[in-house]
């Protein structure tokens, strides 16, 4: 049986120390999180471990010993690092020493509780895996429902097991809080060894948004019940609101925003990106509408527009006279034949309009800038490089993150649409066209009439 150890790549050039992480049993797998540094005092590391157990609820332990370089008195150093085993006793107690000056590896795993311990040689049951914790961290895993072949060179790694080294990293944060610069009794090596990484607008974003979310959220609600209020149900009122598309368009962005600024936290990261992908749709559907009107009111175009219908009005206006002149049928035909031609164009351009709205509200535009900027955020699985393969050495591999298709990513993420759509049908149409009635043919889905 092989025995794989999930090793970051942050902790590469750590001084030597403690290797902490989780065990997962079922797989065989060892997901190493951190490095403790010299000198600790082990109650204090072991309260750690305890106090990150149970805020994660990770098994989190120490696993082994991490020897980076092989310093001067390499007796009292290896005698020290395997007297460790028996205070923090596990099995398997796993030794990972990198050989200073070159890029050779050595990874053994004893059993110091087992009676009887594998006959087989330590190092060719340990298999070395690195992997980017940070991005582990903040990726998400969305498993296919089958699993892709294996391409050259690449090996895919099973669903559950995946998930479990995923969830391992993502669990564990509160780990990561605990920075080797700070000036406490347990000094860590994790992603965040360089430093912790902070913004001040960042912060200050995150500490402001609860109030400003609960005061939007107010005024939503206030929105809301003024909206539902009896006298809009009123006649001529609910008659004029539900011929309006702006007031449709504003029923339903309420909606939208009623969603993202709720001051309940996200369940779950799917509830998250749908969020993230409404506020991206809403500030977008903003900035089209501010960009429009900017657009109307320079160089007077609005004005422009009006000189352009004043003369089709002039010329339809002694057209019509003439006619009236002449007979009176085909002054009413040409009368019902322009204006039922101003009411199509209108139509049809407000159906675009419509079709565009819906648009830009269905597509996960948050989700698609994710893949293409930070690609790695949104996992599809992963897939594995050789580094080393020697005789007596452990293999060592390279795990990189897959990330979604962006056909996933629509199919995932895409937004439940407006629902406008022709409320009658192409027969119809022209029945309402040869007997004049009115035509109003965009409307919600719940509003379907046949």
């Amino acid at each position: 049986m092989v025995l794989k150890v999930f090793f970051p790549t942050c902790c590469a050039s750590a001084d030597s120390g403690l290797l902490v992480g989780r065990w997962v049993p079922g797989q065989s797998s060892a997901v190493i999180l951190a490095v403790v540094h010299f000198p600790f005092i082990p109650i204090q590391v072991k309260e750690l471990l305890a106090q990150v157990q149970k805020a994660s609820q990770v098994p989190v332990a120490v696993l082994g010993t991490w020897c980076h370089r092989q310093q001067e008195p390499q007796e009292s150093l290896g005698n020290f690092l395997e007297g460790l085993g028996t205070i923090f006793s596990h099995d398997p107690w796993l030794q990972l020493c990198r050989e200073r000056g070159t890029r050779l590896w050595s990874c053994k795993a004893t059993y110091p509780q087992m009676s009887n311990p594998l006959d087989m040689h330590p190092e060719e049951q340990v298999m070395l895996i690195f992997y980017d914790q940070r991005k582990l961290l903040l990726s998400w895993l969305h498993p296919p429902p089958v699993l892709p072949a294996c391409q050259m060179g690449d090996t895919t790694a099973s669903t559950g097991g995946l998930a479990d080294i995923f969830d391992t990293v993502a669990r564990s944060e509160v780990l990561f809080r605990n920075d080797q610069f700070d000036e406490r009794p347990v000094r860590l090596s994790h992603w965040q060894s360089e430093g912790v990484e902070a913004s001040i607008l960042v912060e200050l974003a995150k500490r402001a948004s609860g109030p400003v979310c609960l005061l939007l959220a107010s005024l939503l609600s206030l929105i809301s019940a003024a909206s539902a209020c009896r006298l809009w149900k009123l006649w001529p009122l609910s008659f004029i609101r539900s011929k309006l598309s702006t007031c449709e368009q504003l029923h339903h962005r309420l909606k939208h925003l009623s969603f993202i600024f709720s001051t309940e936290k996200a369940q779950n990261p799917m509830q998250l990106m749908r969020k993230a992908n409404m506020l991206v749709s809403v500030l977008l559907d903003v900035a089209l509408g501010l960009l429009l009107l900017s657009w109307l009111h320079s160089n007077n175009r609005i004005g422009q527009l009006a000189n352009a219908l004043v003369p089709v009005a002039d010329l339809f206006i002694g057209t019509l006279l003439f006619t009236i002149l002449v007979f009176l049928l085909p002054t009413t035909a040409l009368y019902y034949l322009v204006f039922t031609l101003l009411r199509l164009l209108v139509i049809t351009v407000q159906g675009l309009i419509h079709l565009l709205v819906d648009l830009i509200n269905s597509l996960p535009l948050y989700s698609l800038g994710l893949r293409l900027c930070r690609p790695y955020r949104l996992a599809a699985g992963v897939k594995f490089r050789v580094l080393e393969k020697e005789a007596g050495r452990p293999l060592r591999l390279l795990m990189q993150i897959n990330p979604l298709s962006y056909n996933h990513v629509m199919h995932i993420y895409r937004l439940p649409r407006c629902g406008c759509h022709p409320k009658h049908s192409w027969g119809t149409l022209c029945r309402k066209l040869v007997f004049g009635e009115l035509i109003y043919p965009w409307r919600q889905r719940e509003d379907k009439q046949d």
